[in-house]
């Protein structure tokens, strides 16, 4: 069989990748980018303190409870303890549960639940290395390994062109994950390149996620779960001896990439090169996108194209004037077609379901005119309601190449006709924080807000003052301790 890539001259890109993380240090890292990355984990932890207690994070912990042992490791909003990957997979779980964390627009994953559940079990597993005294875990230390992590997943998933892995049925972010949650494991444990290369090669073999997850239960929540357990796994692992797969990304036969591309039908079946692309000079972290929609990233093109429609129009999308709405033609990216693009087939769908589809989005902010949490609760027969689905029901989507091209992503055209012949519409090529990022002082509003919602407002301020900064923080178990505090329910 023969494969058609791009590959390096000289070295492994593998290598290379775990040469650059084992190296990478305080002084090497912008202030701006130290920086953001506080913001991100600051959005991550209110993602996450927010989700545990939704009903599918309490149905997951209920279940988990019935057969795993309590261990020594904590989660985000209980008390219970756990091992490390049982309270790795939770808390990824947890910041996932909502669809209210971050994503990255050429390399679909969520970053934060890769980052910092893996991270909070690696910290708390260094009390048990054995042959060490434990030493305590500074704040820059956790920082720059989550830097680590950020600048790797995006550069696995875009040499296997990204978007790509959506549109033909991967769930992108739990394959990108497991990398770099072996990456940030490995940084934090000061592995040598070799020893990384093993946590890489480990957490590889095990890279998996079916996007078909979305359309019914609940474990489309899970699945960046898997891959901070699997890249935490291999670092565990390989921080005992224990030897994994070597050159993971450059084999040809059975090699991370050249498996995950497969069938892509691509004249350069994969860019191995990709890896280790501008390793220190274009930072990734900066890229991360912030959600200020509780969906789908890929849907919030088509929420702001609607949003400005009504501000632009608002006589016609008055409640009254709903029912007089023909028909709604929504013109989507490949890969934001493939996976959010699809019409439902069944009433009521479950909440994840809702958040992965542009239609149901759709149709929820034109009724309710936002598109948050309280929006897709399963409570009281709110995936039910009439109005929105009479509004599904008028809604058709389509793919358009010219949303083909780098941060088009989540763009979107909605054409809306009315019976009365008016017809209005709206393109968005870039939603917020895809052309410039989210400000700081937003994402520092959307975790107030967020965390107000379930811990008292004195804890909210001890959180932020402890991600705010890290930098000067001897030990960051205090912040893990801060968040075993319980919270309370945002939905009913």
């Amino acid at each position: 069989m023969g494969y058609v890539t791009v590959q390096r001259q000289t070295g492994g890109v593998t290598a290379e990748l775990c040469q650059w993380v084992t190296n990478l240090d305080v002084p090497q890292i912008p202030l701006k980018i130290l920086t953001r990355a506080k913001y991100l984990v600051l959005d991550g932890i209110a993602c996450g303190l927010v989700g545990a207690r939704v009903p599918w994070s309490e149905k997951y912990v209920e279940a988990t409870r019935g057969f795993e042992p309590a261990g020594d490791y904590n989660v985000i909003g209980y008390k219970d303890r756990y091992g490390p990957l049982a309270a790795a997979m939770m808390n990824a779980t947890f910041i996932q549960a909502c669809e209210l964390d971050d994503y990255h627009s050429q390399a679909p994953l969520h970053s934060a639940s890769i980052a910092l559940a893996t991270l909070f079990a690696a910290v708390q597993s260094q009390h048990f290395r054995p042959g060490t005294a434990h030493l305590p875990v500074s704040g820059l230390d956790f920082l720059v390994a989550a830097i680590a992590c950020f600048e790797t997943g995006p550069r696995v998933g875009k040499a296997v062109y990204g978007t790509d892995m959506l549109t033909r049925g991967w769930h992108s972010g739990a394959v990108f994950g497991a990398p770099a949650a072996a990456v940030a494991a490995s940084k934090l444990f000061d592995l040598s390149p070799e020893a990384t290369e093993d946590a890489i090669g480990m957490a590889c073999t095990q890279a998996c996620g079916l996007m078909s997850a979305q359309y019914e239960g609940m474990v489309k929540r899970v699945q960046h779960g898997f891959a901070s357990r699997n890249g935490l796994l291999g670092a565990l692992l390989a921080r005992g001896g224990y030897e994994g797969i070597k050159k993971v990304f450059e084999r040809q036969y059975g090699g991370y990439l050249a498996m995950f591309s497969q069938g892509n039908g691509k004249k350069v079946q994969y860019k191995e090169n990709e890896v280790v692309h501008q390793l220190g000079e274009y930072w990734h972290t900066c890229a991360i996108r912030i959600k200020l929609y509780a969906c789908c990233g890929l849907t919030h093109g088509t929420v702001e194209a609607i949003e400005n429609l009504q501000r632009e129009h608002p006589h016609l999308f008055v409640s009254e004037n709903i029912k007089n709405i023909q028909s709604i033609s929504i013109d989507l990216s490949e890969a934001t077609y493939a996976h959010c693009g699809w019409e439902p087939h069944e009433r009521p769908m479950t909440s994840t379901g809702c958040q992965m589809c542009v239609p149901y989005v759709a149709a929820t902010q034109i009724i309710d005119r936002q598109c948050l949490l309280k929006q897709f609760s399963e409570a009281d027969r709110n995936l039910d309601r009439d109005e929105v689905w009479d509004v599904v029901d008028k809604i058709k989507c389509a793919h358009a190449t010219e949303f083909d091209k780098p941060d088009h992503l989540s763009a979107s055209r909605v054409v809306v006709k009315f019976q009365d012949g008016a017809k209005v519409q709206n393109l968005v090529n870039k939603p917020r924080g895809v052309g410039e990022p989210i400000l700081n002082e937003m994402i520092l509003e959307k975790y107030r807000t967020l965390a107000g919602s379930v811990v008292d407002e004195a804890k909210v301020a001890e959180i932020e003052d402890a991600v705010l900064n890290l930098e000067s923080a001897g030990n960051v178990e205090h912040l893990i301790d801060l968040l075993a505090t319980p919270t309370g329910r945002v939905l009913d």
